[in-house]
């Protein structure tokens, strides 16, 4: 059975990993925790980093995985904006993701955790120009 995550317990967790909760309150919205980036060339998600200890890495998303449909949506080739709609929600509510990994399928249910806001990036030198994309 679902559970819906607390809008205290969200606030705690983001306590936690030392970074302030966006919009934690009745109808604060949530997403799955992971950082992601689409593929120049196929259009495919790629999920880039999973965080421990967030609602992706919880629900077994891992590094490298393509995630190909959000709660039954094809999500090749979507703009940033209409994704970031389809996996963002109430926080405590749940997110089917279906995913390849290698040559399985995987289907994930991801509970949505409060937004947390992102450290500004740190510049790197201008000797290094490599991209990990």
């Amino acid at each position: 059975m679902r559970r819906p995550l607390l809008p205290a317990l969200a606030l705690a967790l983001s306590a936690a990993l030392g970074a302030p909760a966006v919009g934690c309150g009745t109808g604060a919205v949530g997403s799955i925790g992971a950082v992601l980036r689409s593929d120049p060339a196929t259009g495919a998600v790629v999920v880039r980093t999973v965080p421990e200890g967030l609602a992706a890495a919880e629900a077994g998303l891992e590094e490298g995985d393509v995630i190909k449909m959000v709660d039954g949506v094809l999500v090749d080739g979507l703009k940033k904006a209409k994704l970031q709609a389809l996996l963002r929600g109430e926080v405590g509510t749940y997110v089917e993701l279906t995913v390849l990994r290698g040559e399985l399928v995987l289907r994930l249910e991801v509970l949505r955790q409060a937004l947390v806001e992102r450290a500004a990036p740190t510049k790197r030198p201008a000797h290094d120009e490599d991209e990990d994309d």
